[in-house]
């Protein structure tokens, strides 16, 4: 007697993508909601009607692939500098009185140029510098987040049409141009969310275009100055207050639009979805960061899984040596470490039409994939561990202090230590060796009689019967 059912007779995933030749396409008005009565040939296919209408319905937008759709001005609103590449003037510089960020900003600090933020270094190259030493990480790879965002369940309306839908043209179909999510507000687009975060000093983003495609945005790069807290916002969060894009129109924005512009933000697109963002904490980065930023650090920040080894090493080496303020132990660890010693990271988004079993039915979704990948050109003895030596040398009152009890023991162990070593020394036969290590291993195994509690004077014990 079976017991149980053959792994064989289970019920097969049924998926739920357009297939391709099929029987004629139903014209229907989805917009309208009213459509022509279908001429259906059960001879040809052997479904049923209501399963040939339901297949066939057209797709209610364009096929036109995305990579032939205009950029909106938008991404070009927010740029800092003169558009043209070419035109751009150079940063100026800053001296650095600290190799290491400051863990409290200072309150007036010029702006480093992009090669100090991110190496320490000098704009001239050092006579003494090697030009490898940047270039220990060549070629290295996306790693995917553990987490995706499933932007929308993907209906047979969107297949029917074009059987082999790419993610180029349903990204079309589902944003509009001005947004790069499904929006919940349509006057909230790119340009709002963006305008949000550098109107109120909380990043400077500079784009880096094409220098062969007018208006096309290679990438962007972030400097991460402040994320406000509810404190730092000064009133109830649904409160709004002023804000002016880019456009020279007035509007309003409340703190819950501020927690959404650090994520949609970071979302925007070229025509290829090729926009990546290159991220680094600001030297008068400022703590603490709210508890939602670690759900945005968790997408979009720096994590060990694309972090040399060395690196990681050091980093638990500078935990375990130093005590940090309170405020700052509450952010994330790389986001620390990251700050300090200046750790830049790429990130990029990415669509992908992924199945998801719910059922028995593999139902098509469209998500986005986060991905980040180290930098080739970080300079890995500006964060390793010979700079978190120097950093404990140079910033002593973070550096971690033995409690009393803790030094007594630990002086106690080292004299036992020195005076064990000494009495080995003089062993001039092994007779004496083994009776010297007999003699070591009855002093520890001899245990001093338990403390008699009823002569205890503390009073927690009185307090605890009370």
């Amino acid at each position: 007697m079976n017991k149980g059912k053959d792994k064989s007779e289970e019920a097969p995933k049924i998926s739920l993508r357009q297939k391709t030749n099929e029987t004629q396409k139903i014209n229907v008005n989805l917009f309208s909601g009213q459509s022509p009565r279908p001429n259906f040939n059960l001879s040809s296919t052997g479904q049923s009607p209501r399963q040939n209408a339901y297949m066939h319905r057209p797709m209610f937008t364009s096929s036109t692939s995305i990579i032939n759709r205009p950029l909106s001005p938008m991404s070009s609103a927010l740029i800092t500098r003169p558009s043209s590449p070419q035109s751009r003037s150079p940063s100026p510089q800053m001296t650095l009185l600290n190799k290491f960020s400051p863990l409290q900003p200072q309150k007036l600090i010029t702006p480093s140029t992009f090669k100090q933020a991110v190496t320490g270094q000098s704009s001239s190259p050092s006579p003494t510098s090697s030009p490898t030493q940047s270039l220990q990480i060549t070629q290295p790879e996306y790693s995917y987040k553990t987490i995706d965002d499933t932007i929308l369940t993907i209906e047979p309306e969107y297949w029917s049409q074009n059987p082999n839908l790419n993610v180029y043209q349903l990204c079309e179909s589902i944003f509009p141009k001005t947004h790069f999510y499904i929006p919940d507000n349509f006057a909230k687009n790119q340009a709002f969310y963006e305008t949000i975060l550098v109107q109120t000093n909380s990043i400077i983003m500079y784009n880096n275009f094409d220098p062969h495609i007018k208006h096309k945005i290679r990438y962007c790069k972030v400097r991460i100055i402040k994320v406000f807290t509810i404190s730092d916002w000064g009133q109830e969060p649904h409160k709004s207050k002023d804000l002016s894009l880019p456009n020279g129109q007035l509007t309003k924005f409340n703190y819950y639009d501020y927690q959404s512009a650090w994520e949609r933000t970071f979302l925007k697109q070229n025509d290829q979805l090729s926009i990546s963002f290159f991220f680094y904490s600001s030297d008068d980065f400022s703590y603490p960061v709210p508890y939602w930023f670690h759900h945005w650090w968790h997408k979009f920040g720096i994590d060990s899984t694309i972090i040399p080894e060395q690196i990681i090493a050091a980093q638990d080496h500078f935990f375990d040596n130093t005590q940090l303020p309170d405020n700052i132990l509450l952010s994330p660890k790389w986001l620390i470490y990251s700050h300090l010693f200046h750790i830049p990271w790429i990130y990029m988004s990415e669509y992908q039409i992924k199945d998801h079993t719910l059922n028995n039915f593999q139902i098509p979704n469209l998500v986005r994939r986060h991905k980040i990948k180290w930098w080739p050109k970080t300079d890995l003895a500006n964060c390793g561990s010979k700079a978190v030596d120097h950093f404990l040398d140079s910033q002593p009152q973070y550096v971690k202090t033995l409690s009393p009890i803790q030094i007594t023991k630990q002086e106690t162990f080292l004299a036992k230590k020195q005076q064990i070593m000494a009495q080995m020394a003089k062993c001039v036969s092994e007779e004496e060796y083994d009776k010297l290590l007999e003699e070591i291993k009855e002093a520890r195994s001899s245990v001093s009689s338990p403390v008699d509690l009823s002569t205890d004077n503390d009073d927690f014990f009185t307090q605890a019967e009370m």
